[in-house]
């Protein structure tokens, strides 16, 4: 590394310390094994509620409340991150039951992605107005079940930006009083802009932070936006895309982009995760052991 590099990495590890919560900074992991997480995007062949039409009988059925157990035993996660669709209930009950599970495996909820119906940034004010509230119900259950972050997508990709950041400074402020980190990854809406994700951050915050996603950039220009967004990160989502039969990588270089975000001086979890649009006929125990290999080799 250059001194150039070492000044501008060490300049943006400084800000986005700096720019933490107390709460925030005293949760950032101190070591290699506990920067790994896991989410439940990447078994959603396995659930009932995001099973692919391609398959007509689920092998190996999944369900939130196995999961801990799972992560734990078959590729030693104990970090865990929960996909909204995956739930099956907000009720009481339920949650209880799933944070007993979290307890009982020594896991950690560590991020929820809230991908149910709603659109921050509607111009509507009545459909904003029931986003936000929808989007708080969801917030008390991530609460309650312990986890650091949730994930928020701050508004559909024609929405208003000043009614997403009117929602988002609002929910900052909510999640600030449930002590949850909020998040805002590149998901395919008004934030895929990389400058407008910049401003909701900026103008909604203190307290909103980016989940850069590896795979949701168009490849010609991912690098560069992901290095625009990363000095503001608190969290990764270290997503691959398509495999083939050998369990190798082929959308693009996932190496690189650990390699980016470490030089950049992100200190954050990278949750693994793999998506596509295209249906996948492979082992996904074994995409998610290169995947956990492929951080682990890449971080410091």
């Amino acid at each position: 590394m250059n001194r150039r590099d070492f000044i501008e990495g060490s300049s943006k590890l400084a800000l986005s310390i700096w720019v933490l919560p107390s709460f925030a900074r005293d949760w950032m992991p101190a070591d290699k094994n506990e920067r790994i997480a896991m989410g439940t995007v990447l078994f959603r062949y396995r659930f009932k509620q995001t099973k692919p039409k391609e398959i007509s009988t689920i092998t190996n059925e999944l369900t939130l409340l196995d999961v801990p157990a799972y992560y734990k035993q078959r590729f030693g996660m104990r970090q865990v991150e929960f996909w909204s669709n995956h739930f099956e209930s907000l009720e009481q009950p339920y949650l209880t039951q799933l944070k007993e599970k979290l307890k009982a495996s020594g896991s950690k909820l560590v991020n929820v992605q809230i991908d149910s119906d709603y659109d921050v940034a509607a111009s509507n004010e009545e459909e904003r107005q029931k986003s936000v509230t929808h989007v708080k119900q969801w917030m008390d259950a991530v609460a309650y079940l312990g986890s650091t972050c949730v994930r928020v997508n701050p508004g559909r990709a024609k929405g208003s930006i000043d009614q997403s950041i009117r929602s988002m400074k609002e929910l900052a402020q909510y999640a600030k009083s449930k002590k949850l980190v909020l998040l805002t990854e590149n998901h395919f809406g008004i934030e895929m802009n990389t400058d407008l994700h910049i401003k909701i951050i900026k103008e909604a915050g203190p307290g909103i932070y980016t989940l850069p996603d590896f795979g949701n950039y168009p490849r010609a220009t991912a690098m560069a936006s992901l290095e625009k967004i990363m000095p503001y990160a608190y969290f990764i989502s270290a997503k691959a895309m398509n495999f083939n039969g050998q369990i190798e990588h082929l959308s693009y270089d996932f190496d690189a982009c650990v390699q980016m975000a470490e030089r950049l001086g992100f200190k954050g979890i990278y949750s693994v995760e793999q998506w596509s649009p295209d249906y996948l006929d492979v082992d996904f125990e074994k995409v998610a052991d290169w995947l956990i290999t492929h951080v682990k080799n890449n971080i410091k």
